[in-house]
């Protein structure tokens, strides 16, 4: 519990300066002044339709995680997999430093007879491909982008962003082409440092070249591109319905294409519970490039729309969540299977 205090401290630390540097130039009075005249009934209609874009878009997201793990299992039960799925979100919501990650894979692999590395390596796996996607849509946005913003905020975190899944992909491929080889390689290289870590990783990605080629020969690939462009473009969409039709920013979807990847990259920063702080400074940097957030009145509409996604998305990711805890005893203690899940990666297989 310790050690869970200490994480909760420095999450919040994290989170706070995040929030700090979101909320210092905030005309509070012009917030609270649009509060006041805005037309609730119009915000409350639209921000229904977000809630409904943005279920099917957490369905989605739930619903893809079954590809990637089926192959590693023939008897694989899919709607345990939902389950566990919209638990192990719900927890990387609610958990301090994205410790929930854990969550998913440990849980699924503590109610399968699927391995813990070869499940955890498919949630790897889907970071680092939606990683790249949000980066590679970065960089395509701002390579036309027309407006007169400074851009080098979104190229930084784009850069960064590809410094890190770039080279994991091209591990992974490199991996799936010559498996032997690079899982030598990498022991070589790894083994000086950590030979338990190094044997981990190792692992992790022979279970991952299992689990894709079952994908490939399963016929089941192209379904999960599919669920997953549905999954990005829905939520594209119900930011882009909330800002435009809701609150009246003057953005495009081809804008909101731009300002999902730079919040997307900066939520993947551990920080405090609900991503608070991170989320309100990455969706005002992002949608800085296409409204006046300088001006007071803007500024105060941004600042509030940022809130309201915030909490919307929250509300869907984490009812669901709390509806399977409830019937589910097992599920409920999300630090106690934080900290299982942490303690079960080093030691499996040893």
């Amino acid at each position: 519990m310790l050690r869970f205090a200490v994480y909760f401290l420095l999450a919040n630390v994290i989170g706070g300066f995040f929030l700090w540097l979101a909320a210092r130039d905030l005309p509070f009075d012009q917030i609270g002044g649009y509060l006041e005249q805005a037309d609730m009934a119009h915000l409350g209609l639209w921000a229904g339709v977000f809630v409904l874009i943005y279920a099917v878009c957490h369905w989605a997201r739930i619903f893809r995680w079954s590809y990637l793990v089926r192959p590693l299992g023939d008897d694989i039960d899919t709607m345990t997999v939902h389950r566990v799925c919209t638990v192990g979100f719900t927890a990387i919501i609610l958990l301090p430093l994205r410790l929930g990650e854990l969550v998913r894979p440990y849980l699924l692999a503590r109610r399968t007879e699927l391995p813990m590395s070869g499940v955890l390596a498919t949630a790897v796996v889907e970071r680092v491909l939606d990683g790249l996607l949000m980066t590679g849509l970065l960089f395509v946005t701002l390579a036309f982008y027309s407006g007169d913003r400074a851009t080098g905020f979104a190229t930084t975190a784009g850069l960064i962003a590809a410094a890190i899944f770039v080279p994991a992909l091209l591990v992974c491929l490199l991996a799936f082409w010559r498996k032997d080889w690079t899982l030598e390689l990498l022991r070589r290289i790894g083994n000086p440092i950590s030979e338990g870590l190094t044997e981990k990783a190792t692992g992790m990605l022979d279970e991952f070249i299992k689990g894709f080629r079952g994908l490939l020969e399963a016929d089941e690939l192209g379904r999960y591109l599919f669920i997953t462009a549905l999954y990005w473009f829905t939520n594209i969409l119900s930011m882009w319905v909330l800002a435009h039709l809701g609150f009246g920013l003057d953005v495009t979807m081809w804008e909101v294409a731009t300002v999902l990847p730079i919040l997307v990259i900066g939520i993947m920063i551990p920080a405090g519970p609900g991503l608070a702080g991170n989320f309100e400074y990455f969706m005002a940097k992002g949608l800085a490039l296409f409204v006046a957030v300088e001006v007071a009145e803007v500024g105060a509409k941004v600042a509030v729309f940022a809130a309201a996604v915030h909490v919307l998305q929250f509300l869907v990711i984490v009812i669901p969540g709390f509806f399977v805890m409830w019937s589910d005893p097992e599920a409920r203690h999300l630090i106690q299977l934080s900290k299982q899940a942490e303690e079960a990666v080093p030691h499996e297989d040893a």
